[in-house]
Parts: structure tokens; sequence; C-alpha cells
């Protein structure tokens, strides 16, 4: 039976969610088109000279401010109760570069605040993130990379459907791609505060229309009040990719991720998938894929199933582009152990399916970019995932609607508007919920 939402908050204290850590050419959301391998010997860039910018002896200094207003219908996608109300959003950050070539330096830290004044001020946010990359590059077609992150959130998924916290350089705290392509579901959350030390190794090579990358991590998460909830973390991870023709390349990644909590069984999740995709063809471009993922317990039972699926996109004209993906994403599960492990690859799902459930789901998206001019660009997302109980009688039915704008006022200023629409459908009584988030603001670089 598909748990409520209070069910899963109990469970919260129990377990954490764990989910497929895609990496490399995959985006988190869904299929969609992978990025090809390369074509050409990478590019050796000069070195930054910090002409026009804020330096400190060899450093490059980047501090950035951003400044939100937003109105949301349903702060924590509740089932019921609903609290909504305006916000302010406040989001400091500073990145500093260090960069001799052969070996480059990046320190980060920032702080993403959000403030709802006619709301209780526990739902006010007070995220904040620090860490730094270290990169070596003897070659310019290999890097090796190093990684400490230091991630403190108030808000804690309900249930995690998309990969599990991971570092970013990004003095936004997220490696959010540009576009439609980073566009995922705002999640159902409740207030749990925790902080994640993270540590990440990688090993890129390119070769002749080819490349491997390798990597692994180990994460530490600690919460404040519950601490029947921390749990460790190790992943290990590889992508791949070549032309094995002039139009048509092979692409794969695998992934293996193993948890310990503080309480409860330990835990495993594995994804592979690999696939075919094609260069540009007259207008249309494409890929498919296929794939195994599974979970398993231990002394609680094992889920699993394939996943497959593919993306086309259509290029009418340089500024527009668009494309359509299909995923499906099959779970057959025997787990007993109370658990709150998601199910990967449902990032437009607005609320993680535990990977206890046996379930089908099926999601179609539409993605569209239009670059009005070299300072404005409009982006959308339309989304629509059916997921059925497997003997069971409940079916869910998820929609997503989501548009942005990014206008370049001036070099170091750009203004930004994000409205978004979720809405989980589901014959279980008390699970259906609706979110309307809209967002106005700026973001200033000094």
């Amino acid at each position: 039976m598909l748990r409520t939402t209070s069910d899963r908050m109990r469970s919260l204290v129990l377990s954490v969610a764990l989910s497929a850590w895609v990496i490399g050419h995959f985006d988190p959301a869904a299929a969609q088109a992978p990025t090809p391998p390369p074509l050409v010997p990478p590019v050796v860039n000069p070195l930054p000279s910090g002409s026009g910018s804020l330096t400190l002896d060899q450093w490059i200094l980047t501090p950035t401010l951003g400044l939100y207003g937003l109105y949301d219908t349903n702060v924590h996608s509740n089932v019921t109760n609903p609290l909504s109300g305006p916000g302010f959003h406040i989001h400091p950050g500073l990145l500093a570069d260090f960069d001799t070539g052969i070996y480059s330096t990046h320190l980060y830290g920032n702080i993403d605040s959000v403030i709802y004044p006619t709301l209780d001020s526990l739902n006010d946010t007070f995220d904040r993130q620090a860490g730094f990359i270290q990169k070596y590059s003897p070659l310019r077609d290999l890097v090796f990379t190093a990684q400490g992150d230091y991630t403190h959130v108030t808000n804690a998924n309900v249930i995690a459907n998309t990969t599990t916290p991971s570092a970013s350089s990004s003095t936004g705290g997220s490696t959010t791609l540009p576009g439609a392509a980073g566009v995922t579901a705002t999640q159902q959350t409740v207030v749990a505060p925790n902080d994640t030390y993270t540590g990440t190794v990688s090993a890129y090579k390119e070769f002749n229309r080819g490349f491997i990358k390798l990597g692994a991590s180990v994460a530490q998460t600690v919460y404040e009040t519950l601490a029947a909830s921390n749990y460790n973390l190790k992943s290990y991870n590889g992508s791949a990719g070549f032309w094995f023709s002039p139009l048509l390349y092979a692409f794969g990644s695998g992934s293996q991720s193993f948890e310990q909590p503080a309480l409860g069984s330990d835990a495993s999740f594995y994804q592979v998938r690999g696939g075919i995709g094609s260069d540009r063809i007259a207008l249309f471009q494409g890929s498919v894929y296929y794939g195994q993922q599974g979970t398993e317990v231990v002394d609680g039972g094992a889920a699993g199933g394939n996943l497959y699926g593919g993306a086309v996109s259509y290029f009418p004209t340089d500024p527009w582009n668009m494309s359509v993906s299909v995923d499906r994403v099959r779970n057959i599960s025997n787990i007993s152990a109370t658990t709150n492990l998601a199910q990967g690859n449902l990032g437009l799902v607005g609320a993680g399916i535990s990977s206890s459930e046996s379930t089908q789901s099926t999601a179609i998206a539409f993605r569209s970019n239009y670059q009005f001019s070299e300072q404005t660009l409009v982006f959308g997302v339309v989304s629509d995932t059916h997921i059925q109980i497997i003997d069971q009688p409940w079916v869910i039915n998820t929609w997503l609607a989501s548009i942005g704008i990014r206008h370049q006022l001036r070099q170091n200023l750009s203004l930004t508007l994000d409205y978004q629409y979720v809405r989980y459908i589901s014959n279980e009584p008390l699970t259906s919920f609706t979110r309307n988030l809209v967002s106005v603001g700026a973001v200033y670089s000094f």
C-alpha cells in the first residue's frame, strides 16, 4: 500500500532518502538527450588576468548577491492545511579562484535564506554552504578533482527523488543546468535542519572521440534534533561515451551507493544504463537508453527493475530549440523493512516515491528554450507522470508546468522571473496536493 504523507514523515526518523546518483552526462530530472562525447581536443584557455575583477594577491574574487520576492501557495507541499504567503529570498555568495594552469583551486561559500513575514518563523530557512575544489590537470585531456563540502539545510525532503546531496562550486549552491534542462519539481518537505559533510574525488580522461569519468564520494548527514535519522553514505560512479560512426555515439553510466543509517538496516542502491545518441541530422537530434536499477535492504528485502526511454530534440531556428522525452521505470519490491529509500529518475515529480513500493512510472516531458537576444532567454517545461502501484488500486498522476525568464540587464546584473505549478493527484485518501510558486529577482556580481 502507498504510504501517506504522515507515514512518510514518521519514517524519516528511521531512515533517510537514498536515490540513484546518475553522474556524467545525464540530467537528473529525466532522460534528456545526453551531451555528445567531444570530437575535438580540449582547448587550453589563457590564465585569468584578473583585469576588471576583484583580486587578493593572485586570487580572483567573485562576490554575488541575489535578492528575490516570491509567493508560495503551499510552502511544504502539505496534503492538509497548506501554508501560503509571500516571502523574501536572500542569497549572497563568494567564489575565490586561484589558477596556475596545471593546478587550480576554487573556494566557495554562500547563504540561502527565505523569510516568510506572514508565517511562523519556524518556516523560514537559513541554508548555507562552504567548500573547496582542487583540480590537477597534468595534460589538457586529463583532469583529477578533489572536493570537500559542507552544506546546511533547514528543510529535508519527506522522500527525496533526486540525487543524494552533492557538493558544488556554484555560489548558488547547486549544479543547475541552464534553461529548461535545469528545471526540477519543488519537493514535499518537512522542517528538519541538518548538516552534510561530503568528500568527492574524480578522474576525467578524454580520448579520440570519447571520454571516461570515474568518481567516488563519502558523506555524513547529521540532524540537529533527529539523531535517529543520521546516516553515512558511500558512492562509486562512472560514465563514458564514444563516437562509433560519424553520426552516432554510445554512452553509459553506472553508480552504486551504500547507506549506513544510525537506526535501521544498512541499504544499497545501484543503477546502470547505456544507450545510443545521434549528432544533429537536419533539424533533429535524438537518443535512446536502457538500464537496470535496484535497492537492497539488509535483512529487509530487495527491489529493482528496468528503466528505458528516449528523447528527440528539434532545432527549427538557431535561437529556438525544443525536445520531447519519454521515460519508464519499473520497480518490483519485496522490501518489508521500514525504509525511506527513494526511487530515482523522478525529478519532475513533486514528491518522492518509496522504493519499497512496486510501481511502474511513465513520464512524458516537453522542454523548450528560446533565446530572444544575447541578453534574454525564455524557457519552459511541461510534464505528465503516471505512476501505477502494481497489485494495488492506487494510481498517481503528477503534472508540472514551469516557465522562466533570464535577462542580462548589464554585464554584472541579471533579472530573473520563474513560475512553477505542481499537481500531485492520487486516488488514495490524504495524499494529493497542489503548489504554485512564483519568484522574481535580481542577481548582482560585484
